[in-house]
């Protein structure tokens, strides 16, 4: 545990230093695609959705570890409130569409849930807890996450929620194929039951919450792979539905949805007909035949609620496809029936469903622009707010306001007119930045520190500015919070919507490159360090950093961090100029091979034929190259002969799915590649011949070297190889027996492949000296010198 507290202070906070100095923010990162008017037909479905009142919460680990198809069936098909609570972030994983790993990687899944969830139509929460990574063990994962913490978010969000049922992804034992998994079901079969308890976490009740008993806990049985826990004795429901107001199937709202998770690869297929969900019971009172089995979840669960229903069902009965504005004065008056009821949770829901309908109905287009994305302490913002009334129907504006600046006009909305409001708005010198709201405070061992319990659970903050536009509809006065945005055009992709930050007055756009400083170098690391900006030696500059993050399918996220050059102090020697390389998913392993001072060649399809790799003293192939460039495998043939006539070829991880095996062919003789990996990145590390050139060449490899690692030691070892392959190193978890795929070689010919497990990708953008070193022997050719220092 110890290391892994180190792996977040050395490699996230020793790159995000000081967070503790930002200010607290009301603002960060909002929903920044186009606004949607919802169609005739959804509308109406939306009216429809105005009768039921059940809510379904399902709990799982990670993002993409929900089950995308059950979430839409519950949200779009039932209609049900429906909430997908994630332990993690994602923080932990791999990317397979850029390089951003730990917070920056957190942040682009939260995006990308989010994005599925809008297509779904269910709501996203999170708890504090940090994905540090492949747990083996639920004890390890609660004990690293500290449980009560968590436990208290999941209570919270179910107390805000109120389920009436939970489902969980995942069982507590090892079918759950992870740490993090079954830790998941542990925190949800607690938290089912501490939610109704008023002994447990009483603080949180001065915030509004009462306990919650949900009616049943169940657990989604799955079938993945050669994972199979579902049986026809279990509780299974047909979720293959067809919406013909939304014009699909529930396969086909679950794909699009789960295709929002481009950084893990999981786009999917629409899949249409039957689909059957299975269940098996964990606590509560127990159903047979449907997961909400015994629940009301009509209007007559609510004292008043009768006579609403009947006013929902005139307006459905009544409603005109060609002017969805005719139901204006039904929606308004139903509105005002649901604000005189006494309870309070379903009023505030429906009132909420009721203002977008309303809105929707008349086709109220409201919008706010911003003049510039990034705004800078002192400076001065303008927004242009505009409303569109499409419908024409007699509705006006009252009144405007953008923080404490009133808008100074008010009037009736003509039909397709558009209504502008100018505002200029003075951004105050200690105006708090814009960061994310579990980013403010530095973080502990494995959970993030949020002091506001109102905004735990939240998947992101409220937006940076927000207009307040009171609307008059039929003389009932509606509140609109109305984002503001900022908007550009590409000539060749059309508009894009992102959000506002406010940033420091002075900024700097790029991390601090590393300093690299090879203590065999007779330059002096004084000399060094004046150069990259120190005002005494020792003595580093801190900088404010921004940090943006764009991808199309995704707003674009900005964040500022706290920041000083990195110092990795290294006694290094290579060998070998020039090295060709094929970029992998997530790749920073090119920038590490130039700071040691290698000529980094990036080799693409073109590149690798027969007579052009020779120029190479190295080819690598980086992380998970063979799953992401099909073109790969016919290149195998090229590869071969470069090693067999004297080349020096290293493969790094490629996964290997529990949907089915890797079949490449990737070295001289077959061998497998396996799911093995070893998760604790302080596990002892054993040489198998300590004079094999790999741990001698040009680098003496010590025990020494393994110190230090972040996260895990390595992940999809090869396995399977026999003596076609020498092993190099040995290692294992505890209580699990030796693996010894971490890093295999075979000399062939008059050159070497390697193929190996360990995780570069981390170790080497972390700093981590032994890393260096070693990677350092596996691109060196034994058979060149070894370089002079400078």
């Amino acid at each position: 545990m110890n290391n892994r507290f180190h792996f977040v202070l050395k490699t996230i906070f020793l790159k995000f230093l000081l967070f503790s100095l930002l200010l607290i923010i009301s603002a960060s990162m909002v929903f920044a695609q186009k606004t949607y008017q919802q169609s005739s037909a959804e509308i109406l479905h939306s009216i429809k959705k105005l009768n039921v009142l059940g809510s379904v919460l399902y709990m799982a680990a990670h993002p993409d570890d929900e089950n995308t198809r059950l979430l839409a069936y519950m949200a779009r098909d039932r209609q049900y409130r429906t909430g997908y609570m994630a332990m993690t972030r994602g923080d932990g994983g791999q990317n397979l569409i850029g390089d951003e790993q730990g917070f920056d990687l957190g942040l682009i899944r939260t995006q990308e849930l989010l994005g599925a969830r809008r297509v779904d139509g269910a709501e996203q929460f999170f708890s504090r807890a940090f994905d540090f990574g492949f747990s083996k063990s639920t004890e390890e994962a609660l004990a690293f996450w500290d449980k009560e913490k968590v436990l208290a978010d999941a209570v919270w969000v179910i107390r805000n929620f109120r389920p009436d049922i939970i489902i969980t992804r995942f069982p507590e034992d090892a079918r759950a194929g992870h740490g993090h998994h079954s830790a998941s079901a542990v925190i949800a079969r607690e938290a089912f039951m501490a939610a109704a308890d008023p002994a447990r976490y009483p603080e949180q009740f001065k915030y509004g919450v009462e306990p919650w008993q949900a009616k049943r806990i169940l657990w989604n049985t799955f079938s993945f792979g050669t994972s199979n826990t579902t049986s026809e004795n279990q509780m299974k429901i047909d979720v293959g539905s067809y919406i013909p107001l939304l014009g699909k199937s529930i396969g086909e709202i679950a794909a699009e949805g789960r295709s929002q998770h481009r950084s893990q690869g999981f786009g999917s297929a629409s899949s249409r007909g039957s689909a059957i969900e299975y269940f098996s019971p964990v606590m509560g009172e127990k159903a047979s035949t449907d997961p909400m089995e015994q629940i009301d979840c009509s209007w007559t669960r609510v004292k008043g609620g009768n006579a609403i229903k009947e006013m929902i069902d005139k307006a459905i009965a009544s409603f005109n496809f060609g002017d969805p504005s005719s139901s204006l004065s039904q929606l308004v008056a139903i509105r005002k029936a649901i604000a005189g009821l006494e309870d309070v949770y379903w009023k505030k829901n429906k009132l909420d469903e009721l203002d977008k309908l309303i809105q929707m109905s008349v086709g109220l287009h409201l919008e706010a622009i911003a003049d510039k994305q990034h705004i800078k302490q002192g400076d001065t913002l303008k927004i242009n707010f505009s409303a569109n009334n499409r419908s024409g129907i007699d509705i006006g504006v009252i009144s405007t306001e953008v923080d404490v600046v009133k808008g100074n006009q008010s009037g009736p909305l003509k039909k397709n007119i558009n209504w502008i409001q100018s505002f200029s708005l003075p951004v105050a010198l200690d105006k708090p930045i814009s960061q994310p709201y579990w980013l403010i405070n530095e973080m502990s061992q494995g959970h993030f520190n949020v002091n506001d319990q109102q905004l735990i659970g939240m998947a992101e903050n409220k937006p940076t500015y927000h207009v307040k536009v009171k609307i008059n509809f039929n003389g009932e006065l509606i509140n609109y919070e109305v984002p503001v945005r900022f908007r550009t055009v590409d000539p060749a992709k059309g508009e894009f919507f992102h959000p506002v930050y406010v940033i420091p007055s002075v900024t700097i756009n790029k991390e601090p490159a590393p300093i690299f400083i090879n203590t065999r170098s007779a330059v002096s690391m004084k000399n060094i360090l004046q150069k990259s900006g120190t005002q005494a030696f020792g003595e580093q500059v801190v900088f404010n950093v921004i940090h943006t993050i764009d991808y199309e399918h995704i707003p674009s996220i900005t964040y500022i961090s706290k920041s000083k050059p990195k110092i990795i102090n290294i006694d290094l020697l290579t060998s070998g100029k020039k090295i060709g390389y094929v970029v992998g998913a997530g790749d920073k392993i090119p920038a590490a091979l130039e700071q040691m001072g290698y000529q980094v060649v990036s080799l693409n399809q073109n590149d690798i034929v027969a007579g052009k790799l020779d120029q190479y003293d190295a080819v690598v192939m980086g992380v998970r190259a063979y799953n992401i460039h099909g073109w790969l495998e016919q290149k195998y043939d090229v590869l071969m002969d470069y090693v067999k006539n004297g080349g020096n070829m290293i493969v790094q991880y490629n996964t290997n799915s529990n949907a089915g095996p890797f079949r490449n062919k990737i070295g001289p003789k077959p061998f497998t590649i396996s799911r093995n990996r070893v998760t604790e990145e302080d596990a002892e590390v054993m040489m198998l011949d300590e004079k094999d050139p790999i741990l001698n060449f040009p680098n003496k490899i010590t025990n020494a070297d393994f110190k230090g690692w972040i996260q895990e030691r390595g992940i999809y070892f090869a396995d399977a190889f026999g003596s076609d392959y020498k092993p190099i190193l040995s290692m294992h978890d505890k209580g699990e027996a030796n693996m010894n795929g971490s890093v295999v070689v075979r000399n062939e010919g008059k050159g070497r492949f390697i193929y190996t497990g360990l995780v570069f990708f981390r170790e080497l953008p972390a700093g981590v000296p032994g890393a260096f070193r070693l990677f350092a022997n596996l691109v060196s050719n034994p058979n060149k010198k070894i370089n002079e220092s400078k």
